[in-house]
């Protein structure tokens, strides 16, 4: 699956999600995410991210692996189209490491490492493929950072 770095912090809400996870069907999640007011990005990366966990031991059980990739930013014609907001997350520290906001085939590359016989026992995880942003806000390595990450994390 293709999250996001905003599904981070997914853990501190997994009574909520368990409880929206266990709608029995598309109307009732919509009802159920219409009356707890979340209809927003975030919510649904988080709801992923609890779902990808949830389903790695019933998805075994069955022979399939369930995992998720959590990009930064990266290099789409939507993300053009918003590029102030979405490209211009992390743009700091994207600068100061000399990379590019990623691309799409870059973020298909973990894609295939999790989907191939190199990945036979990984399950049931939620890879961050954001070149170290997350990362660097955790350890403070990159000062600037930490704002950001510790309320993707729900630290603030």
């Amino acid at each position: 699956m293709i999250s996001s770095t905003a599904g981070l912090g997914w853990e501190a809400n997994l009574p909520q999600l368990q409880e929206f996870l266990a709608t029995p069907d598309f109307d009732a999640a919509v009802a159920w995410i219409a009356a707890n007011g979340k209809a927003d990005y975030m919510w649904s990366k988080r709801a992923m991210n609890a779902y990808v966990a949830a389903q790695a031991h019933p998805f075994l059980k069955r022979g399939i692996r369930i995992n998720a990739i959590l990009p930064g930013p990266t290099d789409t014609p939507l993300a053009r189209a918003n590029a102030e907001m979405w490209l211009g997350f992390g743009a700091d520290y994207r600068d100061d490491v000399g990379v590019a906001a990623s691309t799409p085939t870059e973020q298909a590359y973990p894609l295939v490492f999790l989907c191939s016989a190199a990945a036979s026992v990984v399950n049931g995880i939620t890879m961050i493929t954001d070149s170290g942003y997350v990362s660097a806000g955790l350890t403070n390595a990159f000062p600037a950072a930490k704002p950001a990450v510790d309320f993707l994390l729900g630290r603030y």
